[in-house]
């Protein structure tokens, strides 16, 4: 896959929120924004990077950077999916319409390091969840063309908290599609990597059990084409925990 950047913002609030895909670290972008009823895809520059620099995005109508509020996670079983999520925070300010919304939100961001070419897939999912500066779940799913269904995807997952959870070993996404096809709400199961013997990082709280999300759409969403592909994103409510978070799902289908 080419280098990909991904990243979305946005709080429970009803303050701005937005939602890019890039298949490279550093040039045009296309970012979807809304706030209220208004929602609209920008022109803009990206600035991507590792995670331990500043993201910029800057455009006529958008000026935003995305600093790292966590420690980046991201252990892939396929080399295709090599790469990490990260949470951060977004501040800047958006146009839109006749107005400028400031922004500070919460946000994620992914970067996938390019071993897998983009003519081979079929469609991506992407899903992104924040529950607080350091407590979020992420999850990449990739479809190479010619699958008959799910269960070619080629999948990642990251648990990213303050105290580094072991790798999750089988990412399960579940998406209830609307009568237009686009997603309504995702369900995630995620089960960790058994401990190996005396391994320094098992605990009670990740060990046997999965963590679970339910999340849903709580916007129309907005749809652009990058890259070859048609993309649909939606801002989400997620659960998990007794906590409800902001999130996203990022839906690419080739065009």
């Amino acid at each position: 896959m080419s280098p990909t950047h991904a990243l979305a913002f946005g709080d429970l609030d009803g303050g701005a929120w937005g939602v890019a895909w890039s298949p490279s670290a550093d040039g045009p972008l296309s970012i979807a924004v809304g706030a209220g009823a208004d929602a609209e895809v920008l022109a803009a520059t990206l600035a991507g990077g590792p995670e331990d620099r500043e993201w910029r995005v800057d455009g006529d109508a958008i000026e935003l950077v995305l600093s790292p509020s966590s420690q980046p996670a991201g252990e892939a079983r396929s080399d295709a999916l090599v790469g990490f999520d990260q949470l951060c925070r977004a501040g800047g300010r958006v146009a839109l319409g006749n107005a400028e919304v400031e922004v500070a939100a919460p946000g994620w961001r992914g970067a996938r390091d390019g071993r897998l070419e983009l003519d081979r897939i079929e469609s991506f999912r992407q899903i992104a969840a924040w529950f607080g500066p350091d407590e979020g779940l992420a999850l990449v799913a990739l479809r190479p063309r010619g699958a008959r269904g799910q269960d070619a995807d080629l999948v990642a997952a990251s648990v990213l908290e303050s105290r580094p959870a072991p790798r999750v070993d089988e990412p399960r996404l579940s998406t209830t599609y609307s009568a237009a096809g686009i997603p309504a709400r995702a369900g995630l199961e995620l089960w960790f990597e058994e401990p190996q013997g005396d391994d320094p990082h098992a605990d009670d709280e990740h060990e046997g059990f999965p963590r679970r999300a339910a999340g849903e759409a709580i916007g129309a969403g907005i749809e652009w084409t990058a890259a070859g592909f048609a993309l649909h994103a939606a801002p989400l409510r997620w659960h998990s925990r007794g906590q409800d978070g902001a999130g996203v799902y990022l839906l690419g289908r080739r065009v």
